[in-house]
Formats: C-alpha cells, sequence, structure tokens
C-alpha cells in the first residue's frame, strides 16, 4: 500500500507519440502520477509553474526552446523540482552540459521502464542517476576544465573550513550520486537529518540543487577527483 503522496511527474517531448507512450509506461505505477504534459521548452517554462511537478522528464532536441536551455531556465526558476532528460543522444558533451547546468539524471529513451521508474523514484529522493561512465566523464571535464584555474584551491580553503565533518561525508556520498536514504544508512543518521545537512550544504556552497553541489565540489577539490580506471 502507497502511503506517500504519489510522485508528480511532467512530461516534455514535441512528439505526442512519446508522450502517450510515456503516459502509458508510467500509468500502473501507485507510487507516481502525471500531472502535466509540454511541447517543448518555452511550454515546459509555463507549465511548471501551473503544474508544480516533482520531476519533469525533459527532451533535449525541441522547437522554439532547446531542452538544455529550458533546464537551466527550470533549475533557475525552480530549483527544487528535478529533471530528468531524457533523450535518445547518447552524447558525453550532452550529459556534461545537462549535469553542470543541474540536471539529476540522463537516460536514453530505449531505457528500459524498469530503470526509467528507479530513476524517477531515484531522482525524486535526492539522487543524482547518470550511467557509472558518463558521470565519470561528467567529474573529469569538470576536473580538467578547473584544475587551472588559480581561485580554485582559494575557493576550496574557504569551502572546506565552512562544512562540517558530517557535511564532508555527506557531500561525498552525493558525489556518488547517493540518496537521502542511501546516505543516511550509510551514516547511521535519519534521513531527516541526511536532509538538513544538504540544505546546510547548498547554502554554504551557494547553489540551488544537489546536481550542482555535487559538481561544485569536483571543481573546487572539496571531493578529490578519482579517475576511474580504464
Amino acid at each position: 500500500m502507497v502511503t506517500d503522496a504519489p510522485i508528480k511527474v511532467m512530461l516534455v517531448d514535441d512528439h505526442p507519440v512519446v508522450r502517450r507512450g510515456l503516459r502509458v509506461m508510467l500509468a500502473p505505477s501507485e507510487d507516481i502520477t502525471i500531472v502535466g504534459e509540454a511541447e517543448d521548452g518555452l511550454d515546459a517554462i509555463e507549465k511548471a509553474k501551473e503544474y508544480c511537478p516533482d520531476v519533469i522528464l525533459l527532451d533535449i532536441h525541441m522547437p522554439k526552446m532547446s531542452g538544455l536551455e529550458a533546464l537551466r531556465e527550470l533549475k533557475s526558476r525552480y530549483p527544487t523540482i528535478s529533471i530528468i532528460m531524457l533523450t535518445m543522444y547518447d552524447d558525453d558533451a550532452y550529459v556534461i552540459e545537462a549535469v553542470k547546468s543541474g540536471a539529476g539524471g540522463y537516460l536514453l529513451k530505449d531505457a528500459s521502464i524498469e530503470l526509467l521508474l528507479h530513476t524517477i523514484r531515484a531522482v525524486n529522493s535526492g539522487g543524482i542517476l547518470i550511467k557509472a561512465s558518463l558521470m565519470h566523464e561528467v567529474f573529469l571535464n569538470v576536473s580538467d576544465v578547473t584544475s587551472l584555474a588559480p581561485a580554485a584551491k582559494t575557493a576550496d580553503k574557504v569551502i572546506h573550513g565552512n562544512l562540517t565533518q558530517r557535511e564532508l561525508d555527506v557531500i561525498v556520498l552525493i558525489t556518488e550520486g547517493k540518496g537521502n536514504r542511501e546516505i543516511g544508512t550509510a551514516l547511521c543518521i535519519s534521513e531527516d537529518t541526511v536532509k538538513k545537512h544538504v540544505q546546510s550544504i547548498m547554502a554554504k556552497l551557494d547553489v540551488s540543487d544537489r546536481t550542482q553541489a555535487a559538481v561544485t565540489a569536483v571543481r573546487t577539490g572539496l571531493v578529490p577527483f578519482k579517475a576511474s580506471p580504464k
């Protein structure tokens, strides 16, 4: 029996058949409800205000305003909405840009319904769900691009001094894509306590969501980047 309120999802894609297919796939899930649809980026920005979704499934290539442009605008206006890019483009450059702009997930349209449901639930609970190899590319790109910036080490000292040890423990797990429940289990603290730590971290890092917190942590060297083995 589902006791919590269903996760409110909005579908954004310029193809009606895709939106219809997503509705059919998600309909049997009692903990997920489709609250609305939009056909392009501009429409998504307006509809987000109307429908107040928890999660948005957002295509990349659309008329009027692309998904990446819409992502940046949506995260600026509605930072608490979790956004999953759902696209046919398996392109590292898109993934990197999406995560840097605040996306909590990046899925291909041929993903299984099980993976789609898992991603919606995980991202709604605070996780960052990107294919491991692509998350590696995201952080590798962020690390490479910013490692030459002299300001990074100074920023690291300031940020490191502001975060408590527990917050440092939490941010490390955030960069690993863990959700609030998983972080709580790993650190033996309640989910509510995790949420308070996450809010404090975001305030101290001056970011609006946990994806940006993860990117900032890696960019400044707060969480050392570890290259994955070949």
